[in-house]
């Protein structure tokens, strides 16, 4: 008798509805993390502006101010890699495992299915992910290509200011440092702040909509491109797409590079011919 109600007891827990799950608990981001790399983002970027708007930095002919925003942004970068590796070992995670590029063994389910009730994704091949990222890239690029023609039409063209070739000098040199900090650093550094440590905060207390909304938003806002708002968003909406898809950031960074890459591309040989 005693065994029986045992049974009874276990098979009702079994089919007890368990709560969801949106986060796996590998990666327990908070508010404090967020807070962190934010206030890491604003100090970075106060700083590179204070040295490239100093007095002293006007002085300097036109290639001493290229060299110092290159360096600058450079040790933006690093500075926020920093800061990201130090959050990584507070949660005593290696930097791959906290930061989605690699897959843990034990986050196999999808963000709102707890993982042991039967429902769980298989892992998607790799042709799958490049074939993924590859119509992402072309959807992305098509979209910004014709949002682009038509501010031209409207006559809402880029800002001076904020061409690539300005802020680096339009010769070979100032391409390879676009190369280095715009294509392969900003977009490795940018998906780990904003579709990893800030989505999965937002995932974890609010709803995945809202989550993926807001993360967009903020990454729209952190450009302080009210002309590339809308493609910038767009890429946001994107990479978290890959992200929550192939369950790893390594996708979303490869979709980030190569739009990065194509806008650094373009602009140098508009520039440059």
């Amino acid at each position: 008798m005693a065994k029986r109600s045992a049974r009874d007891t276990a098979k009702r827990a079994a089919q007890k509805p368990q709560p969801r799950q949106r986060v796996a608990a590998v990666r327990p981001w908070d508010w404090a993390d967020v807070i962190w790399v934010a206030v890491a983002l604003l100090i970075a970027r106060f700083l590179m502006v204070l040295m490239v708007g100093n007095p002293f930095t006007a002085l300097m002919p036109d290639e001493g101010v290229v060299g110092v925003r290159i360096v600058m942004l450079i040790v933006f970068y690093l500075m926020i890699l920093a800061v990201l590796a130090y959050r990584a070992h507070c949660r005593n995670l290696s930097f791959a495992e906290a930061y989605r590029l690699k897959k843990p063994i034990s986050e196999n389910a999808p963000l709102s299915t707890p993982e042991g009730t039967g429902n769980e994704k298989k892992h998607w091949s790799a042709w799958k992910v490049v074939l993924l990222v590859a119509v992402a890239f072309l959807v992305l690029r098509t979209i910004a290509t014709l949002y682009t023609w038509a501010t031209r039409e409207f006559g809402w063209v880029t800002p001076p200011a904020q061409t690539l070739t300005d802020l680096f000098g339009p010769s070979l040199w100032g391409l390879i440092a676009a190369i280095v900090t715009i294509v392969v650093l900003a977009p490795f550094i940018e998906e780990l702040v904003f579709r990893v440590i800030m989505f999965d905060t937002f995932a974890r207390n609010l709803s995945i909509s809202a989550a993926v909304l807001l993360q967009g938003l903020i990454f729209s806002l952190y450009h302080f491109s009210l002309w590339a708002a809308i493609p910038n968003f767009l890429l946001a909406l994107g990479c978290v797409f890959l992200i929550q898809r192939c369950k790893t950031a390594i996708p979303a960074v490869v979709l980030h590079v190569l739009y990065n890459a194509t806008v650094v591309a373009a602009a140098f040989y508009i520039a440059m011919v």
